[in-house]
């Protein structure tokens, strides 16, 4: 049985155009013909809106912008018919680019414009504005530089003050997640390396990522959803620990995977296991699909497998980076 999902408000304050450029070689100060070319509105809160808007789930989207950018996304949205609000900066909108050539490419991202103190309090009130008929909030993505680290607690203190019976995901890293746990979201999207930096372990094994993950719980986090890459994904609540895995999935693109995990763990509506097997659903659609635009495959759900409290000694694909010589978890607060 589907369960419905009302209206899912995504808040990404660094928004992007994804301008993907394909050529057949490529030679470094020479002259590149390019085979294709293509620009996504993007950035990790309008992915996850694309892919809930795509399978039916009402969507409100709240982006920063300014410039030739944020009026492509703001074109992009309206023709899909997706519900949004661009708040006026004074800075333009990103473009991130991609060269592609066979077997391989190449990103070079633009760091995200800065935000005014009066641009954020506008941003802090559409939030509260839109909060209000949501039934989800998804504040997704990196901060731009200028951006204080604690905006997300702040964010979601402001959409919880306008509704109680709000549910907040949040999918960052670093000292904004950090910080944002002691706002308590309902639940956070972290991979290992970034789980490993919140709670400074080292991480190598499924029983390390469970107990970086409860580390994190004590922390604020209501639960997490850890994407352990070809590992699959493990989700820890207070019922437990569930981890889903994938088998025999077509590869053809893992660039935004990570949100079609997030935006089908929202659309499970459940926050629990079932939650996690329309998650990897999703995320295995994603990664079969030349663009982050991509159809969910019903037939992949006979090659997901969920099952609970997973074996802790099964060591991971790619474990955590080295932490830093900087002892010790960020703390929360």
């Amino acid at each position: 049985m589907k369960v419905r999902i009302g209206p899912v408000l995504t808040v990404t304050l660094a928004p992007a155009v994804d301008w993907t450029v394909s050529v057949e070689g490529f030679e470094l100060g020479g002259v590149n013909r390019a085979v294709s070319s293509t620009r996504e509105a993007s950035g990790k809160g309008v992915n996850v809106a694309w892919a809930l808007s795509r399978a039916g789930v009402p969507v409100d989207v709240l982006v920063p912008g300014a410039g030739t950018a944020s009026a492509f996304i703001d074109d992009e949205l309206e023709r899909a018919g997706i519900p949004h609000r661009t708040v006026p900066t004074r800075r333009e909108t990103r473009t991130n680019i991609t060269l592609r050539v066979p077997g391989s490419s190449t990103k070079i991202n633009e760091p995200a414009p800065a935000l005014s103190e009066d641009e954020l309090a506008e941003v802090t009130r559409e939030v509260r504005a839109r909060a209000a008929s949501a039934e989800v909030v998804a504040l997704c993505g990196s901060l731009p530089a200028s951006v204080p680290a604690a905006t997300y607690a702040g964010l979601i203190e402001a959409a919880r003050a306008a509704n109680p019976d709000l549910r907040v995901v949040l999918d960052t890293s670093g000292e904004p997640l950090a910080l944002a746990l002691a706002a308590r979201p309902d639940l956070v999207k972290p991979n290992v390396d970034e789980l490993a930096e919140l709670t400074g372990r080292t991480i190598g094994t499924l029983g390390d990522v469970r107990s970086a993950a409860e580390q994190a719980m004590e922390m604020g986090a209501g639960a997490v959803l850890a994407s352990l890459g070809a590992d699959g994904s493990l989700l820890v609540t207070p019922e437990g620990a569930f981890r889903a895995v994938s088998r025999d999935i077509p590869v053809s693109n893992s660039v935004g995977a990570g949100d079609a995990l997030l935006a089908g763990f929202i659309a499970g509506g459940d926050f629990g296991p079932r939650s996690l097997g329309t998650a990897a659903l999703w995320a295995a659609s994603a990664v079969s699909a030349a663009t982050t635009l991509f159809p969910v495959r019903e037939e992949f759900t006979e090659r997901i497998a969920v099952a609970g409290d997973p074996d802790p000694a099964i060591a991971l694909t790619e474990p955590s980076r080295p932490l830093s010589k900087t002892p010790g978890p960020l703390t929360a607060g």
